[in-house]
């Protein structure tokens, strides 16, 4: 809905489509303070990455692999034998580090929409070292890729629109998904528009039940009432809610729903 550092062993798709790892991929121990300044072994290939930039590959003699701007290669004079400082180095590191996450991030986001909390658990379970992911996730954050209020809103109108259930259940799918509780209560006021969230809940509650009675009509009154409090009490309702659409059941001879 920048940059950011070793290259970290998170996961990215291989050309085939399945995933390897980036960190640890034909890498070597980072180089003691004995072992000199890195050498360029390798520049090769060529690729678009973020920002459609062309990023070309360059391979250390120690085995570690970078992508870098193609045009940073040229204003740099990189070219295989040539040593690395240690300043230069950390900074082609750091921006390579970067742009794996964020093509991870992004990954992750065209797969489904994901609250901030959901993207960073994932990051960290890649392995993305944590002050990368917050970078790209601060990025991602501005750039509208990233926005906990509308996560929050669209996860409520999906819910009710293909499994209708109770305000308790959208704020505790929603807090398990790391969404702050003024945003949750945001959204669900902005899907439910002027009307009163808790009239309209109790009128899904009330569908539900008027539903449901048709499948128990040849039960005892009291084996109706107790399957559907369960069922509106899995379903995320309020016991309030639940007492007064059953209040209505109660009220009728035939158990069918009537305004209470």
């Amino acid at each position: 809905m920048t940059p950011a550092g070793s290259v970290p062993a998170a996961r990215f798709r291989a050309r085939r489509g399945r995933y390897r790892s980036y960190g640890s991929r034909r890498t070597a121990p980072a180089p003691s303070p004995e072992a000199g300044p890195a050498r360029i072994a390798v520049v090769r290939g060529s690729s678009r990455g973020l920002g459609a930039a062309e990023l070309r590959l360059v391979v250390l003699e120690d085995g570690r692999r970078l992508r870098v701007d193609a045009e940073e290669i040229s204003r740099l004079g990189l070219e295989p034998g040539l040593p690395l400082d240690p300043p230069t180095l950390a900074r082609l590191e750091s921006r390579d580090t970067y742009r794996r996450a964020r093509e991870a991030a992004l990954r992750l986001l065209a797969a489904r929409p994901r609250s901030t909390a959901e993207l960073r658990a994932r990051l960290h379970r890649a392995d993305i070292p944590a002050e990368s992911a917050t970078s790209v996730i601060a990025d991602l954050t501005r750039d509208g890729y990233l926005d906990d209020l509308e996560f929050a809103r669209a996860w409520v109108r999906s819910r009710l629109a293909t499994r209708p259930c109770g305000l308790m259940w959208l704020r505790s799918e929603l807090r398990g998904k790391g969404v702050a509780i003024p945003l949750i209560e945001q959204a669900i006021r902005d899907v439910h528009g002027e009307e009163d969230a808790a009239v309209v809940e109790e009128r899904r509650a009330r569908d539900l039940v008027g539903r449901r009675l048709r499948a128990y009509a040849g039960l005892a009154r009291d084996v109706r009432v107790r399957r559907l409090a369960g069922m509106l009490q899995r379903r995320g309702f309020a016991a309030p809610t639940i007492a007064r659409v059953l209040r209505t059941v109660l009220r009728s001879d035939r158990g069918e729903i009537q305004d209470a």
